[in-house]
């Protein structure tokens, strides 16, 4: 953190509030911007718990929009950072870099994001949370599991099954028929003795069924004479696209019983084209998704509201053409409507002498204006991350946004907030020669990877 770059043009000052030693950045007469005389352009606050047991170390660069660096810092938690510029010659915008790495005995995570347009005056926050504590709440949740078996019959015509307990839904094993379902043992702990069981249907409407007061090793027989139909049925207005759907909701029935319905369960038909919900349901979450892989694309949007109506999913535009995929000279062509963009390139390999995967990715991040000059990134960055090798990095995907997204960290959140309710709807276009690449799946990596995307 002691070493910061020189500046041509401006001086900057980099301060920490718990930190009794500030750094300065001169510029090239040696001369020191009287306070009196300055502005912050630009505040970084971490918390005491943002480097620890998810993110292991971080960087942070900052660019003008022609690429050239104006300050960099390795983060340290506990700390405030406050980048000033003498009057007159701050930049309205610029780019800002954050670096997270993540290094684990069978893993090594590194990931770039540079989000570009921040405007004067923005402040972030970077909030890490304790782990220990959670995982010792996982490790007592997992001890006294016992399991049940359950079998579904006369259900012809089924599409998906959902078995959910007051938690959420649980993973299962199973055998089926055209007729029935078989699971086998479903493993589950003392506190969870409910289960929502809840059965779709390609060509009628989803029904449930409740299992209470499940004893250990209990048999359960249940015929599809026995289901249910819920209280009512929400409509999913979809586009005539030809594309096959999928839907997904949870939602509390009382305050410590929340249940999921589905899990991406297809929409085969119109008259299957709906949520089944309770009346006494709230805090919902739901999912629309599709995936056209002949045209690599795929749809995604989500909600979470106090209530549901009727979902409305728009038609969107498909429009998309990769003109360059180099990170330092990307572009692209397209018409879909969207408040934020991602781009990324990202390189992923097995390391099968050391039993480690590896993986490296660069995105670039921004509103509805362009992506600036390609940030320059300092020496002093590679030469604590030398394993971070842009050479291999390749393109990935990228991703048109509207709603709530982590690019919220340069627009006004409650943009996309309106009593309560928080949607995101994304369109995603992927490189299919990437995509395609066979590489080993690992579900604990992934996981890795997707809680650090969220951060």
């Amino acid at each position: 953190m002691k070493k910061l770059l020189f500046l041509a043009l401006l001086a900057i000052i980099v301060s920490c509030s718990k930190d009794d030693e500030p750094v300065i950045n001169s510029d090239t007469n040696n001369e020191t911007d009287p306070v009196n005389d300055s502005i912050t352009y630009f505040t970084l606050k971490v918390n005491e718990f943002y480097i620890g047991e998810v993110v292991n170390s971080g960087y942070l660069i900052l660019n003008d929009n022609e690429g050239n660096i104006l300050a960099h810092t390795q983060i340290e938690n506990n700390k405030e950072y406050i980048f000033k510029a003498k009057k007159g010659e701050e930049k309205e915008s610029f780019t800002v870099s954050r670096f997270i790495h993540r290094n684990r005995e069978s893993s090594q995570v590194n990931f770039l994001s540079s989000f570009f347009n921040i405007k004067k005056g923005t402040t972030w926050n970077f909030e890490g949370y304790q782990t220990s504590s959670a995982i010792t709440n996982a490790e007592g949740a997992n001890k006294g599991s016992k399991s049940f078996s359950l079998k579904i019959q006369n259900i012809s015509g089924h599409n998906s099954v959902q078995i959910s307990s007051t938690q959420g839904g649980i993973s299962r094993s199973s055998s089926e028929t055209s007729n029935s379902i078989d699971y086998d043992p479903i493993t589950f702990n003392e506190n969870q003795n409910k289960f929502l069981i809840t059965v779709h249907f390609e060509s009628e409407k989803s029904k449930y069924f409740f299992i209470d007061n499940v004893q250990d090793q209990q048999e359960i027989i249940v015929d599809g004479s026995e289901l249910k139909e819920f209280d009512s049925y929400i409509p999913i207005s979809l586009p005539n696209d030809g594309n096959t759907y999928s839907k997904d909701l949870s939602a509390n029935l009382a305050p410590e019983e929340r249940f999921s319905t589905t899990w991406f369960s297809q929409i085969e038909s119109e008259v299957a084209s709906n949520f089944g919900v309770f009346e006494n349901f709230h805090d919902f979450e739901i999912y629309i998704s599709t995936s056209n892989t002949a045209e690599n694309y795929s749809y995604f949007y989500s909600r979470n509201s106090p209530t549901l109506e009727a979902v409305i999913i728009s038609p969107y535009n498909t429009d998309f053409e990769l003109i360059n995929s180099s990170v330092n000279a990307f572009e692209f062509t397209g018409n879909q409507k969207y408040t934020t963009k991602r781009s990324s390139w990202s390189y992923r390999f097995n390391d099968f002498v050391e039993k480690k995967i590896r993986y490296d990715s660069w995105s670039f991040r921004s509103n509805e204006l362009a992506y600036q000059t390609t940030p320059k990134l300092p020496q002093e960055f590679f030469d604590l991350y030398s394993h971070f090798k842009i050479e291999n990095l390749e393109y990935e995907e990228t991703i048109f946004s509207n709603g709530f997204t982590y690019e919220n960290l340069f627009i006004d959140v409650n943009s996309s907030e309106n009593g309560g309710t928080k949607f995101t709807e994304s369109l995603t276009f992927k490189n299919p020669d990437y995509n395609n690449k066979s590489f080993k799946k690992n579900e604990d990596f992934e996981k890795i990877i997707k809680e650090l995307s969220k951060l």
